[in-house]
């Protein structure tokens, strides 16, 4: 019969002194995972290492920077029951992380990762700028602000159109 692995983890108690401010916010933060102060104590530690150290692996900083934007995810859909939901800011909230995560965990040891970084960068880029653009193909965006796409993607459309006249006399 296989016994459960048991992992421990040696916890070593720490002084300090922090400004009465931080200890306030602190105190009053929910930290997901921490009940306690000491809980708080240690989400906030580990927090801040893994914002120092970054992730190597994509999924460990994907994972981080979804978590950054946690608070703002958070509050939009408690928004979203009398305001409606805006996809504009959706796919913007996925794509960015992954953009984040993709350079957070980027190894770069010579030219065939420099090129693999940037063949991730420009794709995951491109699919976020189709997400923004197919917003534009109607009168109002599924968007908070209804003309927030077609406001800010005249140049970029511009330049779509002369890349595709470009390619369309080289064939």
């Amino acid at each position: 019969m296989n016994s459960p692995i048991k992992i421990t983890t040696t916890m070593v108690p720490v002084s300090g002194r922090i400004p009465d401010d931080l200890y306030q916010w602190l105190c009053t933060t929910p930290l997901e995972g921490a009940a306690t102060l000491s809980d708080k104590l240690r989400v906030a530690v580990a927090s801040l290492k893994r914002s120092h150290d970054g992730d190597t692996d994509y999924s460990g900083a994907l994972a981080m920077h979804r978590d950054l934007i946690g608070n703002a995810r958070r509050q939009l859909a408690e928004m979203e029951s009398e305001h409606g939901h805006s996809e504009v800011l959706s796919t913007i909230m996925e794509h960015a992380p992954a953009i984040a995560a993709a350079l957070t965990s980027a190894q770069i040891k010579g030219l065939p990762d420099a090129i693999k970084l940037e063949e991730q960068l420009t794709q995951r880029s491109l699919q976020l700028a189709e997400g923004l653009l197919r917003q534009a193909i109607t009168r109002q965006a599924r968007a908070y602000d209804g003309q927030v796409v077609i406001n800010n993607a005249q140049s970029l459309i511009e330049l779509a159109q002369i890349v595709h006249n470009y390619l369309t006399k080289s064939n």
